[in-house]
């Protein structure tokens, strides 16, 4: 580990010891003090986490800056000694790795331990005055510190303290409904958190012995989970309150059978050349696309709308979409991935939306809409040069007849092109998706609506299975979000499908160079609810 990643902890160092102490002077020392320690360490030992250590040693240093200044001895257990000062009896390696271990378990104490542990040993309060400070009985406090010192003591004879430093990969980037789940699940604390506490309700001392981390962090980050109801509480205990689809659980999940796939696949391919004449005749911007483009719209429509009505026959039903504390709605959707790029499974099918239900900013409702499939998902076509910045800029509402009259920079342009949502068309710019008012859309879609014959059946029986797998792996507590999860899960068959009619050369293959965004379009209404 290189040396010099320690200068950015000087300031944050000293800043924590002028906090502790009334002598600047003594700050400086026990700054110095510290990270001396921390350099020493790097050069000796296979240093994990910097930031890690850094603060272990600068709690361990602390400790023994005022024990040597008090002289006192810090008692944990009655006539035991589990921390003694210097002229115990003990070695100044001994008397470290004593620090250092009661050190780390004071560290799994939650807050209504920790603060009296710290006041009554390191500040030296009489249990009198910790009664006034906390507005206890002196009866709790003492069974507090009492309580406390059994546990450092178990925690400290067990060792059963599993500090888990392994990377949690998960894709936090959808959700089911409108709210941000990488808001509240993109960091690895927050992550251990939910994980940990997945399977069933813990306290945030559970929690820490389980993760490693310090209850303190754990404490600072949990309200934060609750505002985003990514954790629920339940008294003086913490769970999880979404499913998590771990890698393990999706090998248990059945995925679209190649039969089920190839029913579709033919039935779109019978369909899409049958009508593809009637669509060329069509009144919309795109209609002459060819159905090798307009199928990335029809496929998922189609599909989509058959789990929903299929979900309803089996009593299946999302119910409605639950009202966060952030103010958005819906159900957080995470999945456990291979690696660090944390990127969704391959097959996984969605629909993006931006755009203006009250007509308000724009002269009548309208929105862009965006069916993706994991494997061809590009984020930029929805964020920074996206469909979003497209629509605040009023492009394709100003259109006519696909060709753009916003003005646009030579860099705009540039970036919608790469984007794969604009073309250059002489000296003007034009759409590359297709643009419908309402009727015009619903005209499009119902000449591919199935009527269910053959292929209702097949569908139900498979969410059928998908239902009760799930149900075999998600914590009881969390069967309520199952149905939607369903949902979820079964529109993967959009991807297999949309990938079964690409290699059959009925829809057009992806270009490398630039995004598919031939499931993208724009419509003169107000949300389309069933896409």
């Amino acid at each position: 580990m290189d040396q010099n990643e320690i200068l950015k902890y000087v300031e944050p160092v000293l800043h924590f010891c002028r906090k502790r102490l009334n002598s600047p002077y003594d700050a400086e020392d026990l700054a110095n003090d510290i990270l001396l320690h921390v350099l020493t360490g790097i050069k000796k030992y296979e240093i994990e986490s910097l930031d890690a250590w850094v603060w272990r040693v600068a709690h361990n240093r602390y400790a023994r800056f005022i024990n040597a200044q008090s002289r006192n001895k810090m008692i944990l257990s009655g006539d035991e000694y589990l921390l003694e000062s210097a002229g115990g009896g003990q070695t100044g390696e001994d008397d470290e790795a004593e620090y250092q271990a009661v050190f780390k378990y004071l560290h799994t104490l939650s807050t209504e331990y920790r603060n009296i542990f710290i006041d009554y040993y390191v500040g030296e309060k009489n249990v009198r005055d910790l009664s006034v400070k906390y507005s206890l009985p002196e009866t709790t406090i003492k069974w507090r510190l009492s309580e406390g010192r059994r546990k450092i003591r178990e925690r400290i004879g067990e060792d059963k303290m599993d500090r888990v430093y392994k990377r949690i990969n998960w894709n936090t980037t959808v959700c089911n409904g409108n709210l941000n789940t990488d808001e509240y699940l993109h960091s690895q604390i927050a992550r251990a958190i939910c994980l940990t506490a997945y399977e069933k309700p813990l306290t945030v001392d559970e929690i820490s012995m389980a993760t490693g981390i310090p209850a303190m962090y754990i404490e600072d980050e949990i309200p934060r989970l609750e505002y985003g109801d990514a954790v629920k509480r339940t008294g003086n205990k913490y769970a999880a309150d979404f499913i998590i689809l771990r890698l393990e659980d999706r090998k248990k999940l059945e995925t679209a059978s190649g039969q089920l796939i190839g029913m579709f696949a033919d039935y779109f391919e019978k369909q899409f050349s049958e009508k593809a004449e009637e669509v060329k005749k069509s009144d919309f911007y795109g209609h002459d696309f060819g159905m090798e483009r307009l199928g990335y719209i029809v496929i998922p429509y189609v599909i989509r709308n058959m789990i929903r009505a299929v979900k309803r026959k089996l009593r299946l039903e999302n119910g409605p979409y639950p009202v966060r504390k952030d103010g958005g709605y819906g159900w957080m959707i995470v999945e456990e991935t291979e690696d660090e790029r944390e990127n969704a499974a391959a097959y996984n099918s969605g629909c993006d939306t931006t755009g203006d239900d009250t007509g308000c900013r724009n002269e009548k409702p309208s929105h862009i809409y965006y069916y993706w499939i994991s494997k061809y998902f590009d984020p930029a076509v929805y964020h920074v040069y996206g469909i979003q910045r497209m629509y605040a800029k009023r492009i394709p509402q100003s259109s006519e007849n696909g060709i753009i009259h916003t003005e646009l920079s030579d860099e705009e342009a540039a970036h919608y092109i790469r984007n794969g949502l604009i073309e250059k068309c002489g000296s003007q710019y034009k759409l590359r998706f297709a643009c419908f008012t309402y009727a015009a859309f619903r005209e499009f879609v119902s000449r591919f609506e199935a009527d269910g014959g053959g292929l209702e059946t097949p569908l139900g029986e498979w969410i059928k299975d998908i239902r009760e797998t799930f149900a075999s792996f998600v914590p009881e507590r969390l069967d309520s979000q199952i149905n939607q999860w369903v949902f979820n899960y079964a529109n993967q068959l959009t991807g297999y499908v949309c990938e079964e009619m690409i290699r059959r050369g009925v829809l057009k293959k992806p270009e490398g160079d630039i995004p598919l965004t031939d499931g993208v379009f724009y419509a003169e209404s107000e949300y389309i609810r069933n896409v």
